[in-house]
């Protein structure tokens, strides 16, 4: 079983903070994102990695460490591929207490085959137990109708007929009871207990396939969200800008409106 790493198709800060955001979702984005602005700026190359001496320089600014031999050891530890440099996920995988090996656990495409089968399989679980509840519905609906008619045709029968009727329809009415409050109520708690589990079942299956998805599908799920981040800021930056453009209009018209005749207009008499 091959194992693919994701983080090597990772490359920019930005990609780095998403992948961390995806991977740990009850990390709050408004702490990653102040580390994020320390970190980048030191990264004057935007590779998403700091030379040692540039994450010493960092941690130096924090306060955190003060010798330089506390620093260089801090990042030491902290480059878990060993290449003298700090990337951003090292920097919060450490910070947060985080596996930054567990960034790289994704199975390989047999197992994301044997999860999506699972997954399918327990999809038509949950329709057949679907269908159950809406054959039995269907069933209940197709009975009342025949009672409906039944009853229409009772109610224009008269004398000896309509008694022997109604008296048949006394004890069918006592057996219905019975039923209903027995094997109909557990036959419907039955359906319903089977598609609760199905569903259930579905769901799992449906995280089990999505967890195991290749380092490229992980890698653009990333990059994509990181784009969608940057196109709703701008747009916010947009908004913003021409908000305050609006605002500042509006605010150089009303004082033109006061004192464009060199003075407040007086009121009329």
């Amino acid at each position: 079983m091959s194992t693919k790493k994701v983080t090597e198709h990772i490359e920019t800060a930005e990609e780095q903070m998403e992948l961390f955001l995806w991977k740990y979702r009850e990390i709050s984005r408004e702490e990653v994102r102040k580390m994020y602005n320390q970190f980048k700026k030191l990264d004057v190359t935007g590779r998403g990695e700091l030379e040692e001496h540039e994450a010493m320089r960092m941690f130096e600014k924090r306060g955190s460490i003060k010798t330089a031999r506390e620093l260089r050891q801090l990042v030491v530890a902290m480059d878990q591929n060993s290449n003298h440099r700090l990337s951003l996920l090292e920097w919060l995988c450490a910070h947060f207490g985080k596996s930054y090996a567990d960034l790289n656990d994704f199975v390989d495409e047999d197992a994301r085959a044997r999860a999506l089968e699972e997954a399918m399989k327990a999809g038509e679980e949950a329709k057949a137990a679907e269908e159950a509840i809406k054959r039995a519905e269907q069933q209940k609906e197709l009975q009342a109708s025949l009672r409906a008619a039944a009853l229409e045709r009772e109610s224009k029968m008269t004398g000896v007929a309509g008694m022997r009727a109604f008296f048949a329809r006394q004890v069918e009415n006592a057996g219905d009871v019975t039923k209903t409050n027995e094997q109909t109520i557990k036959e419907e708690f039955l359906r319903r207990k089977n598609l609760r589990e199905a569903k259930a079942k579905l769901n799992s299956a449906i995280v089990d396939a999505n967890r195991i998805k290749s380092a490229e599908e992980i890698a653009k799920e990333v990059k994509d969200a990181n784009e969608r981040r940057i196109a709703e800021e701008a747009a916010a930056e947009k908004k913003k800008m021409l908000d305050e453009l609006a605002a500042r209009a509006a605010r150089k018209a009303a004082l033109n409106a006061k004192w464009g005749g060199g003075g407040p207009k007086a009121a009329d008499n």
